[in-house]
């Protein structure tokens, strides 16, 4: 790709023709067209000129576009989203390996972004909604020398500018208000969407000149704006503020190295003074390599439709003037792919009984299966289950006693050698197991006491109610304890209702089971009180 692209990039740019005319010599043609008359030999041999000291009026004199390319115009060393290249009125879409030439505009949509390397070594980036002209980009190869002049008439342009070497040499960015000039640094210009221009200086200094100045060849030995290392300065119609020092780098310790959902979210402390900030997600941290660049209103980054890899965010504050702070940099992986699969049942936060439970999830083509986790807690610290390869959607859980559960599920596919490339765990799915209590059996008479029994699971405590009626609108006894069983007397011969209530070892409070129906024997007592009792040792019950 990047050869077809070199391929197109130098066919757009023919060879310039050149009809000698009475005292034209190689010497002087060098000079006009690549400003440098020491490469007449290179016009020699393209030529095939036998005596260079005597050219041939009327004959034809070519300039290779090779040879042009050497001594003007930047390469396109990256792209990433929507940028256009504008020529002769003709737009085409921006790609790596073209050259961006005297004339051409470059710009970039919303989330555009691109790399653009002189011929002396410096480089231009042009980040999103931005529009760059460039105006002039001249090298003298043998000299040394440099001409750049940039216009830029919308957005922001980041230069890294070798140092240029003295005798003529310059580097501009021109806007409608003023340019700023500069021998070597690192800065930024901006347009504000309120009209006004900013830079911002990280190393080296920038003077700024109107436009007319900017127009000469070497700056002025006085007059214009210096802004030094670390300053910023915006510039409005009413002329140029102080500069100021720029705001101090945002805090991105706390963002993960480690980012696994395909939206990534990056949050961080505010700076003291910041109107809005400009984040980039770059290959380098240098931003030579930059896939996706926004402006945000707050200190919350986010960008989606990233590919997996490893990457850094640069992050900058901008004043309540447009002016860009110093930058911060943190390095992370995004390891999202392949995404977890959608969750179906339980339902998070939701409720089953019977022991066991059915976890279920979606299906997507190209997975190579799911790996699946139950714990205790939501940090997966106490397991339960942990199954790899666990079917086709579905996984059925051993019984579980009553309590709080934790599941999560990721995907993952097979590569070319058959090892197996998990994603990333879904979210944390939460459910409560439990279990249908039954209700308590009959009770057992014995005298005037009446015994109890009932199932139930470790840790519990019961609630037991006896009513007389199968709404307990009227309750005759009730009984607390951490028993299975429980013993009442004192009860008059007659029919009761009963029922139990369990409060699980978490706190959590079951319903009551079915009201039970049972009957309280009138005991035949003899003269001294005691129950009388039949031949096989039951309580007699009188009529």
């Amino acid at each position: 790709m990047w050869l077809a692209a070199q391929a197109a990039g130098a066919a757009d740019a023919p060879p310039l023709t050149h009809v000698v005319r009475p005292g034209d010599t190689l010497y002087g043609l060098a000079e006009s067209y690549l400003e440098d008359p020491l490469l007449w030999p290179e016009l020699q041999r393209a030529n095939d000129v036998p005596n260079p000291r005597r050219l041939e009026p009327g004959s034809t004199i070519t300039i290779p576009a090779d040879l042009l390319d050497r001594t003007r115009g930047a390469s396109v060393v990256h792209v990433s989203g929507a940028v256009t290249l504008v020529r002769d009125g003709a737009g085409q879409a921006l790609a790596v390996g073209m050259r961006v030439r005297d004339g051409d505009v470059v710009r970039t949509e919303q989330s555009g972004f691109a790399t653009l390397e002189l011929l002396d070594g410096s480089v231009v980036r042009i980040t999103g909604d931005s529009e760059l002209q460039m105006h002039r980009a001249r090298y003298m190869i043998r000299s040394k020398r440099a001409d750049t002049v940039l216009d830029l008439g919308r957005g922001r342009v980041e230069s890294s500018v070798t140092p240029q070497a003295p005798g003529g040499s310059r580097f501009r960015v021109r806007t409608p208000l003023m340019a700023a000039g500069v021998r070597g640094t690192e800065f930024g210009v901006s347009l504000t969407a309120g009209g006004a221009m900013t830079a911002d200086v990280l190393d080296g200094s920038v003077q700024l000149l109107d436009r007319d100045a900017a127009a000469r060849v070497a700056p002025p030995a006085s007059g214009g704006t210096l802004v030094a290392a670390g300053q910023g300065v915006a510039v409005t119609g009413a002329g140029a503020s102080a500069p100021v020092p720029l705001l101090p780098a945002p805090d991105l310790g706390a963002i993960p190295e480690l980012q696994q959902r395909p939206l990534i979210d990056l949050s961080f402390p505010a700076v003291p003074g910041a109107a809005s900030y400009r984040g980039f997600l770059s290959r380098d941290a240098q931003l030579d390599f930059v896939v996706a660049n926004a402006v945000f209103p707050g200190p919350r980054l986010r960008f989606e439709g990233i590919d997996d890899g490893d990457y850094v965010a640069v992050v900058r504050a901008i004043d309540a003037n447009g002016i860009e702070g110093r930058p911060s940099i943190r390095a992370f992986r995004l390891k999202a792919r392949p995404e977890p699969p959608v969750t179906l049942a339980p339902q998070d936060g939701g409720e089953v009984s019977g022991g066991t439970v059915t976890l279920r999830w979606t299906t997507g083509a190209g997975a190579g299966g799911y790996d699946v986790q139950l714990a205790r807690d939501p940090r997966f610290a106490d397991l339960l289950l942990d199954r790899h390869d666990a079917g086709d959607g579905s996984l059925e859980t051993p019984q579980l006693p009553s309590g709080v559960y934790y599941w999560r599920v990721r995907t993952y596919r097979l590569d070319a050698t058959g090892q197996a490339d998990a994603g990333p765990y879904g979210d944390p799915r939460k459910f409560s197991m439990r279990r249908e209590a039954a209700p308590p059996s009959a009770p057992e008479q014995h005298g005037d006491e009446l015994l109890f029994r009932w199932d139930g699971e470790p840790g519990q405590r019961y609630l037991l109610q006896i009513g007389r009626d199968p709404e307990f609108t009227s309750i005759v006894q009730e009984i607390r304890t951490g028993e299975r069983q429980a013993t009442l007397g004192g009860l008059e011969g007659g029919t009761y209702y009963l029922r139990v209530q369990a409060t699980d070892p978490d706190g959590y409070v079951r319903r009551f089971t079915t009201p039970q129906r049972f009957r309280v024997l009138n005991v035949v007592r003899s003269g001294s009180g005691q129950p009388l009792n039949a031949s096989d040792g039951s309580a007699v019950d009188r009529p």
